[in-house]
């Protein structure tokens, strides 16, 4: 898995959900990543919505394990979603939901800024 792009770090997400607030868990992120795999046919562009239970694995480009990833659009069916603008919902492998709703031009904000609205369903 190559990540093509992550939104910048306002556009990183975290977990948690009490009591219909949400709550970042320390060291936990959700990313929103464009990302391509090589294959015979060139190079195939999905979007995928990956959670780290320890977020500094994320910069340290580890993959997640799969039960941590979520595909937005698959390999070869559909190419790279926009989050900017628009709704985005995906439902991990545990039954969690984690939806995201990002302004348009969320990719200029500053790191660590408020960058819209999300919600975790945990299963």
């Amino acid at each position: 898995m190559h990540i093509v792009t992550i939104l910048t770090s306002a556009a990183l997400l975290t977990l948690g959900v009490s009591a219909g607030a949400i709550h970042k868990r320390s060291g936990e992120g959700v990313h929103l990543a464009n990302c391509y795999q090589n294959s015979a046919l060139g190079q195939i562009g999905y979007s995928q919505m990956l959670y780290y239970a320890d977020d500094a694995q994320a910069s340290q480009n580890v993959k997640p394990s799969s039960s941590n990833q979520c595909y937005v659009t698959q390999p070869g069916q559909g190419g790279f979603q926009t989050w900017e603008g628009s709704t985005v919902a995906c439902t991990f492998p545990s039954g969690t939901t984690f939806t995201s709703n990002l302004p348009r031009g969320v990719q200029w904000y500053s790191t660590g800024s408020y960058a819209g609205i999300y919600y975790c369903l945990d299963a």
